[in-house]
């Protein structure tokens, strides 16, 4: 894989990962404990299978 497509991919990744924590931020400033708690264990779970790949 080139520098560029590592970029693209690492880039899609950022994109991924400032739209969960924007929703986990707003979930939070609602109080809806419930929907952070589902938020975070994605984002958990994902950061677990991008070190596992």
């Amino acid at each position: 894989m080139s520098k560029d497509e590592q970029m693209a991919v690492f880039k899609a990744y950022l994109r991924n990962l400032m739209r969960q924590l924007k929703a986990l931020q707003k979930a939070l400033e609602s109080n809806d404990n419930e929907n952070a708690q589902k938020i975070l264990n994605e984002l958990i779970e994902d950061t677990q299978n991008s070190i596992e790949d």
